[in-house]
C-alpha cells in the first residue's frame, strides 16, 4: 500500500514538472463533522474544526492536482491528513473535486480503542473524498468534501469493525 500511495504521489508530481499552468498556495479553515462508525451502528456525528495548507498545481485549463496537509479535530478525535485532490474546472468559478486522504487518527476515543485493541487497530485512515469548490474570487473559495473511509481500523480477526467518514466544509484564501 505504501508503495502504491509512493507511486501515485511520484507520477502526480512528475506530471506537474512536465505540463505546469500555475501552481497557488493557501490556508483553508472550515467546519469537520466526522461520523464514527463502529461495528456498522452509526454513533452520533461529531462537529468540529479543520484547518491546513494546500498547492493549487495547475497541470492544463481545465485540470489541476491540490496537494493538502490538514489537520481536523471533532469531539474527542483528530486526524492529520495529506490529501491529494485531483480537480476538473467545470467553470472558470466551479471545480468538481475526487482524490485520496490520508490520515492518522488521534485523541481519547482512538487511544482508547488502540489500547484495548493493540495490534488488532491501526491508527491510519484511509479515505476517497469527492466534492466542489467555488472561487468567490481569485484569492477566496469555498469548498465541500465528503471521505468514505476506505479502510477498517479494526485489523483483527472477526467481524468488528471501526470507522470514520468525514464531511468538510471549507473557506480558502490563495496567496
Amino acid at each position: 500500500m505504501k508503495k502504491l500511495m509512493l507511486l501515485a504521489a511520484i507520477a502526480v508530481f512528475g506530471l506537474t514538472n512536465v505540463n505546469a499552468q500555475e501552481t497557488t498556495f493557501g490556508a483553508l479553515a472550515g467546519l469537520s463533522i466526522l461520523t464514527p462508525d463502529v461495528d456498522g451502528v452509526d454513533t452520533d456525528s461529531e462537529t468540529g474544526f479543520h484547518i491546513g495548507a494546500f498547492a493549487d498545481i495547475g497541470i492544463s485549463e481545465s485540470f489541476s492536482v491540490q496537494p493538502e496537509l490538514t489537520y481536523e479535530m471533532a469531539g474527542d478525535i483528530s486526524l492529520l491528513n495529506v490529501n491529494a485532490m485531483a480537480k476538473y474546472h467545470v467553470s472558470e468559478e466551479f471545480n468538481i473535486q475526487l482524490g485520496p486522504q490520508v490520515g492518522f487518527a488521534g485523541g481519547d476515543d482512538i487511544d482508547a480503542l488502540d489500547d484495548l485493541l493493540g495490534d488488532d487497530f491501526t491508527k491510519l485512515n484511509l479515505r476517497l473524498a469527492v466534492g466542489a469548490g467555488y472561487d468567490i474570487t481569485e484569492d477566496i473559495f469555498v469548498q465541500a468534501r465528503y471521505g468514505f473511509q476506505l479502510n477498517d481500523h479494526f485489523t483483527g480477526d472477526g467481524d468488528g469493525s471501526v470507522k470514520i467518514n468525514t464531511l468538510n466544509l471549507s473557506v480558502g484564501y490563495k496567496f
